[in-house]
């Protein structure tokens, strides 16, 4: 099963990182308003890199001539609701953050037995869940330039996926086609500052507009 996967904070690139890890919280709204309680950011503060976000849906509408099977969530381990039963899954993932990994725990070995025993499965997690249940062939990350700048995310994801596991700039990786059994869209609203929000519906619009429903 081929699958897309689009995390729309990776149009955030130019300025994610300034706000990545703080403040997060599950409710997006509590996030943005504790955040900026706290800092002297502004509105216009947050850009987007706007050759990120036509790439996104530029290849959003290609993938929807042939594509009928989509998906949107607001959290992206919302995707496992479509895919969590199928086998055999290539997944190509755009996104700012790897989502094989989140962090939690003391090291990754903590985490992966966290999510293998105890299902403790969120956002950024869900890609070692999909390869512990043995349901991935291969897991390909389009990233910003400044997603791994030690290095650090790759080097671990490789070391517990090994060869099903690739990552490129989206200048660097060349799709074969745009023939995909699903795709989803997912909006990270804890990541994307609120003026941004309305892209999401964009895409909407533009499934509604191709496939009628």
């Amino acid at each position: 099963m081929r699958v897309l996967s689009i995390d729309l904070d990776y149009i955030m690139g130019p300025s994610i990182e300034d706000y990545n890890s703080i403040d997060y919280h599950r409710n997006p709204t509590i996030r943005w308003d504790r955040f900026f309680s706290k800092s002297d950011s502004k509105e216009s503060d947050f850009h987007i890199d706007k050759s990120n976000l036509l790439f996104c849906y530029n290849l959003f509408l290609k993938c929807l001539k042939t594509c009928n099977d989509v998906s949107f969530g607001y959290d992206h381990d919302s995707i496992l609701f479509a895919i969590d039963q199928e086998e055999n899954i290539d997944l190509i993932n755009i996104d700012h953050h790897d989502d094989v990994f989140h962090g939690m725990g003391e090291n990754p070995d903590e985490e992966y037995e966290m999510v293998t025993k105890h299902n403790l499965i969120n956002e950024g997690n869900w890609g070692i869940w999909l390869y512990s249940q043995g349901k991935l062939n291969s897991f390909t990350w389009i990233m910003n330039d400044n997603s791994d700048e030690d290095n650090g995310r790759n080097n671990r994801d490789k070391h517990y996926l090994g060869d099903a596991y690739e990552y490129y700039l989206k200048e660097d990786y060349k799709f074969e086609n745009y023939d995909f059994d699903h795709v989803h869209i997912c909006l990270s609203p804890q990541y994307i500052h609120p003026d941004h929000w309305h892209y999401f519906s964009m895409f909407i619009s533009a499934y509604e507009e191709f496939s009628g429903k």
